[in-house]
């Protein structure tokens, strides 16, 4: 790989490094924080920061037709409020790594339900894939123990987790229908705006305002960090790599990168174990993610 084409993924693992960090802001912040509460002010910091890209974007991105306010709505609940918050509360209930290698399943989940919904179509290599990560999840679902599937006792965080991955992948889904016809920073934009009007009411019943005051330091720059650096930066990085390298290829980089990272940081920052059934299924689930989007990389490159 020559040195050009190498800092096309910069771009793509400055996103995955962003975004690993929000995992551990995340756990930060949940110790103090509730998750509505955390959700709501993470994006009221984000929306903030949006507002300071105006210049760079310009007014004519912000353009939005009045049939899309729905769709933007939609968006809203389910890749912000119904993902974050399943996010958020997930992490009173399991490890940090647990959430990182779980959420490694987005780009796998997505291309099977884009088969599904937008009939396009798996070649075997991409089933390959899906098979390899979703043992990786249940590997990491199960402890290593594979009498635990027929109890059907999965930890309730990594549930939760598993909810919060069907939301974006909800999301995702119809963020790329809707590019069709409106810009994506309208899209981030108004999707933010969307979302901290919807978490305003439920937010106060926390009262929000009351758990910031006698929040320390350490939970206000978490909120700082996955407002401004992964809602903000993260997302300007993942965007301009899909314009650099394409959609499929950014998800490759960016999936793989985050479970490996945040095992590393919630080992560093929380003491968190590195168990070997843990270590093997980030590589059964990174690995699934390279052999289902390998065979379309040459494509998108």
């Amino acid at each position: 790989m020559t040195g050009s084409r190498a800092t096309e993924y910069l771009p793509a693992v400055s996103a995955g490094i962003l975004f690993s960090g929000s995992f551990v802001a995340a756990k930060v912040s949940t110790l103090e924080l509730l998750p509505l509460t955390t959700t709501f002010f993470r994006y009221l910091v984000a929306f903030s920061f949006l507002n300071l890209l105006i210049p760079y974007f310009g007014l004519a991105a912000l353009r939005l037709p009045v049939s899309a306010l729905v769709a933007t709505s939609l968006l809203a609940l389910s890749g912000i409020v119904g993902y974050h918050y399943l996010f958020f509360l997930s992490l009173n209930f399991t490890e940090v790594a647990n959430t990182a290698i779980i959420n490694a399943m987005s780009p796998v989940v997505t291309a099977g339900c884009a088969a599904l919904v937008l009939r396009e179509k798996l070649t075997a290599r991409n089933y390959l894939g899906v098979l390899l990560a979703f043992s990786g999840v249940l590997l990491l679902l199960t402890r290593g123990d594979a009498s635990t599937l027929l109890r059907l006792k999965f930890g309730r965080g990594d549930l939760l987790m598993l909810g919060a991955v069907l939301c974006w992948v909800g999301y995702s889904l119809y963020f790329r229908h809707l590019l069709k016809r409106c810009h994506s920073f309208a899209l981030t934009y108004y999707s933010a705006l969307v979302a901290v009007l919807l978490l305003a009411f439920p937010a106060a019943r926390e009262n929000a305002g009351a758990q910031l005051r006698q929040a320390s330091l350490n939970a206000f720059f978490a909120l700082l960090y996955m407002g401004v650096f992964a809602s903000g930066l993260g997302y300007l990085c993942y965007n301009f790599s899909i314009k650099t390298i394409g959609p499929t290829l950014t998800a490759s980089v960016v999936y793989s990168v985050v479970p490996l990272l945040v095992v590393l940081l919630g080992y560093c920052f929380f003491d968190e174990p590195v168990t070997p059934a843990m270590a093997l299924s980030a590589i059964l689930v990174v690995g699934g993610i390279y052999v289902t989007l390998d065979s379309r990389l040459s494509h998108s490159c």
